[in-house]
């Protein structure tokens, strides 16, 4: 079913109010103050009967410039909008101000409404409708159907309500996809028997009953008590309609009007925007650089600073990429409308629409930045979605993150992710997380250039020790945790960059090996643990007698690795052949004894005590042997 919000826009007392009490049977007129002054204040809500089954909410917006920051939250979320005139008075400074505002919100479609039709004669009305078309021309509302009606006699007014459900059914569905479900509160109450009910335009998404939402900026989780959509109960809200929300342990006065509820994780709060900015053709003031303005977007007004990041200053009609920096953060998507007004004194004067809504700080004049905004303003989804990666791949993004960025659906983002794997411009790791293919290189080259010097280095040991080559891929690019390392690491095994054996990671095709040099001193370690027999030398004894000790310790490693040495402890070795004589001599001495003390196998081993207690420690780590009393017995 269709769910269709209607918004009026228009000079002050030019009869929207009046309009829709006729259209829809209510009074939008809800505050004290409005019905003693006979103006919209905040926003009023009606609902326009049909037959047709559809869902059609009319906002009835204020029209006094005081009061244009209420209006601006009521228009955003419009899809049709009845361009409301008086005929007494025709165009008016508000008139071209809400216009002004419609076309910088890029509404798409409305309908120009010449109210209070029986107050003036046909000629004059005639000139009228000919100052608003020359006031719409070349805009949005060129080619839209304008009718005479009056509030007070009733004419037109079923015509137009016919007019309106005919526009209405053109008008396509919002996306309702439950994860980009979103709404900017425009109002929070304590109903008696319920608690806090919050209200506002479902701008994209849907929402049931039990499901938890997050309060943003603040980021806290709630849960959905019920729904109420049109004057109904509801199991479930969809985009376009206006909802009211009951929400669970939070009080109205922890509410404030502009905060956004939405899908948990789908929006990212920051506190700061790149946007393209214009000013109003009509408008009399110019930006520089630098200015501070309010910002209207959604139900929120905030204070910008606006740096701009490809021009000084721009005049009246003209654009720029801008960065805007709060000092809290907003809530904004990818793409959402908004609108300027100047600081001092606070009138409207451009808008924009937000390219990025969780930028790094930028340097103005930084051509890569401003070409990268033309992609985000022009590109191709799928030039976006690979662009966005690549900025984010430092952190390492996952899917939902690239939704948040996007303002996609889950199921959107896996189809350009897919496409853009195939086409091998991005990886998808193994945890789920995205990186482009091009940091992807960044990570490759530093790690095969890292193992190929440590192999440069190290020519007869089996590659890097693991958990030190983690620790260089993570501090080089600031993992957010240790697990990143391995994953990067099975990625980089995956596709044959590195291989890993053991404890040990080296680059996939590396194998030990001993060039003259140090096979002389092969020879030379060889000859002395061969001398040394069974009276196994300290490890340092060895080094010491070379000049290069780091590569003879790595040659008494390696011999260990190919069965040469025997390890007896951390800092001895011994001969293999010897090892194996001694052992045989054990062996024989245990098949015929039940155990073994010091004295038996050091006048066995023909050596002094110390060497003996050598061995047999060695023997005890091994699980061969185990001491009880003054002797050993076999395990």
């Amino acid at each position: 079913m269709q769910n269709i919000i209607v918004g009026t826009a228009g000079h002050v007392d030019h009869g929207k109010t009046c309009l829709i009490k006729a259209l829809s049977g209510y009074d939008t007129d809800r505050l004290k103050e409005e019905k003693k002054r006979g103006i919209t204040i905040d926003l009023g809500f009606a609902n326009l009967p049909n037959d047709e089954g559809l869902h059609i909410g009319i906002i009835d917006v204020p029209g006094h410039e005081k009061f244009v920051k209420n209006m601006l939250a009521g228009i955003g979320g419009i899809d049709l909008v009845l361009m409301v005139i008086a005929l007494d008075e025709g165009v008016m400074p508000q008139t071209t101000e809400h216009f002004e505002i419609l076309k910088m919100l890029h509404i798409k479609e409305g309908i120009i409404v010449l109210t209070k039709s029986d107050t003036v004669e046909p000629d004059w009305a005639e000139m009228v409708e000919a100052d608003v078309q020359e006031m719409v021309k070349g805009s949005f509302l060129e080619k839209a159907p304008m009718i005479r009606v009056s509030a007070y006699t009733g004419e037109n007014i079923e015509k137009l309500r016919a007019m309106i459900i005919d526009m209405v059914r053109e008008c396509g569905n919002r996306r309702e996809d439950p994860e980009l479900f979103r709404l900017a509160v425009d109002r929070a109450f304590t109903m008696e028997g319920f608690g806090t009910v919050v209200t506002g335009t479902l701008q994209e998404g849907s929402l049931s009953v039990g499901e938890e939402v997050v309060l943003y900026p603040q980021g806290r989780r709630l849960k959905v008590r019920g729904i109420q959509s049109h004057g109904k109960q509801e199991d479930k809200a969809y985009a376009g309609q206006r909802t009211a929300i009951n929400l669970l342990n939070i009080k109205k006065e922890e509410i404030h009007r502009g905060e956004v509820l939405a899908y948990p994780g789908s929006v990212l709060p920051g506190t700061m925007i790149d946007v393209k900015l214009s000013l109003f053709k009509s408008s009399d003031r110019r930006l520089k650089s630098g200015d501070r303005v309010h910002l209207n977007y959604g139900a929120s007004q905030v204070i910008a600073k606006v740096v701009m990041l490809d021009k000084d200053i721009i005049e009246a009609g003209e654009s720029c990429y801008a960065q805007l920096r709060f000092d809290e953060p907003v809530v904004v998507k990818k793409n959402d409308r908004f609108i300027i007004r100047f600081f001092s004194p606070v009138v409207t004067f451009g808008g924009g629409i937000v390219l990025d809504a969780a930028p790094v700080k930028h340097k103005r004049h930084d051509e890569a930045v401003v070409e990268s905004l033309h992609i985000k303003e022009t590109g191709e989804t799928e030039e976006v979605v690979l662009l966005e990666i690549k900025e984010e791949s430092r952190r390492f993004p996952m899917p939902e993150v690239i939704s948040a960025i996007m303002d996609m659906s889950r199921l959107q983002t896996e189809f350009y992710l897919n496409r853009l794997k195939e086409k091998k411009k991005i990886i998808i790791l193994s945890d789920g997380s995205v990186i482009h293919m091009d940091y992807w290189k960044l990570i490759s080259d530093f790690a095969s250039e890292t193992l190929k010097e440590y192999h440069i280095n190290n020519p007869i040991t089996e590659g890097m020790d693991k958990e030190e080559f983690k620790s260089r891929l993570y501090e080089k690019f600031h993992l957010p945790d240790q697990k990143k390392a391995d994953v990067l690491l099975a990625e980089l095994v995956k596709r044959m960059i590195a291989k890993t054996s053991g404890t040990y990671v080296s680059v996939k095709d590396f194998n030990t090996a001993y060039n003259d040099e140090l096979t002389s001193m092969r020879i030379q370690i060889a000859k002395q643990y061969a001398a040394a027999g069974i009276e196994a030398p300290p490890t340092a004894e060895v080094t010491n007698s070379f000049k290069d000790k780091t590569k003879a310790r790595q040659i008494i490693e390696n011999m260990h690795k190919e069965g040469a040495l025997i390890k007896l402890s951390p800092t001895t070795y011994m001969d293999k052949k010897s090892y194996d004589e001694l052992m045989q001599k054990f062996s024989e001495f245990m098949d015929s004894h039940d155990q073994i003390t010091l004295g038996e196998f050091r006048d066995l081993a023909g050596t002094s005590r110390k060497y003996a207690m050598q061995f047999l420690e060695c023997l005890d780590k091994q699980k061969i042997t185990k001491m009880v009393g003054d002797a050993r017995i076999l395990l």
